[in-house]
């Protein structure tokens, strides 16, 4: 199969690449204001843009958030910003013992924040995919799972608790190494909207950046209800999936069905999913 890296402009997926657009501008604005604020209203314009390109330009029509569930994925994205605010405050903790200027806080803008994006995706990437073979972690992470659709609006669908892990496994070597507080920043904003826009339901893809960043078009393998397929376990970026050989990309091809094969009957609401995995469930998955 031959693999064109110079595609037409109509087969790019540009809901992605105007939120990548939008970032150097966004960053001159916001100069000087509280993080927390910088972070919120970014990911829910980012979140907002990306549902209303969904239902104009959808990949798949059939994939389109209703009501109900955007009810739901409401529901969760409240808990997980209640866990974000915790998660802070034990970072914030961490920070006190551990965050001290380091080698990190000397370097340029241009190599610093790359750098802190690829270690923030090591940790995570390395939970993800134990959280793929390992029972425990699968219980609380086959909740993002179980959506027959990938669309930008369940891409907050995640248990608390699996927010939590990967947000410490993000930030801890970060610490450890002393990066400045605005890379971080930066860092951490740039891993976020990745990781709406990987879960959005719009259309093309992203032509040889695929190699370079996290896209869409990678990302739907991953909830493929094949497991053999179901692979790409980095989000923002897929340099540890290409490291570790977990690396799917299939130009042209797009996956046929998205879900959990070990889940079956109505879906029940958040409260009861929530409790899930505390409960005696079947949790093996290859």
């Amino acid at each position: 199969m031959t693999v064109s890296f110079q595609p037409s402009l109509r087969t790019l997926n540009w809901p992605h690449l105007t939120l990548l657009l939008a970032l150097p501008p966004y960053a001159w604005v916001s100069a000087g204001q509280p993080p927390a604020l910088v972070l919120g209203l970014a990911v829910l314009a980012a979140l907002a843009w990306l549902v209303w390109c969904e239902r104009r330009w959808p990949a798949r029509a059939d994939w389109v958030a209703g009501v109900g569930e955007m009810r739901r994925d409401a529901a969760f994205l409240g808990l997980n910003t209640l866990t974000d605010a915790l998660g802070g405050l034990l970072i914030a903790l961490l920070a006190l013992g551990l965050g001290k200027a380091g080698w990190a806080a000397g370097l340029p803008p241009a190599l610093a924040l790359p750098l802190a994006v690829v270690l923030g995706e090591l940790g995570p990437y390395a939970l993800h995919r134990w959280a793929h073979h390992a029972p425990l972690l699968w219980r609380f992470h086959v909740l993002h799972h179980r959506p027959t659709a990938v669309n930008a609006s369940n891409s907050v669908l995640a248990h608390p608790l699996n927010v939590l892990w990967i947000q410490l496994a993000r930030v801890l070597p970060w610490l450890l190494l002393g990066f400045a507080p605005q890379t971080m920043l930066w860092a951490t904003l740039f891993l976020q909207i990745q990781g709406l826009a990987v879960h959005a339901n719009t259309r093309g893809g992203l032509g040889w950046l695929t190699f370079l960043i996290g896209s869409a078009e990678l990302h739907r393998w991953h909830h493929s209800l094949r497991i053999d397929e179901a692979r790409n376990f980095g989000t923002a970026v897929p340099l540890w999936d290409q490291v570790f050989g977990s690396y799917v990309y299939r130009p042209g091809r797009s996956v046929d069905r998205v879900g959990c094969a070990e889940l079956d009957g109505p879906t029940p609401g958040w409260r009861e999913q929530l409790l899930a995995p505390f409960r005696c469930c079947r949790t093996d998955r290859a």
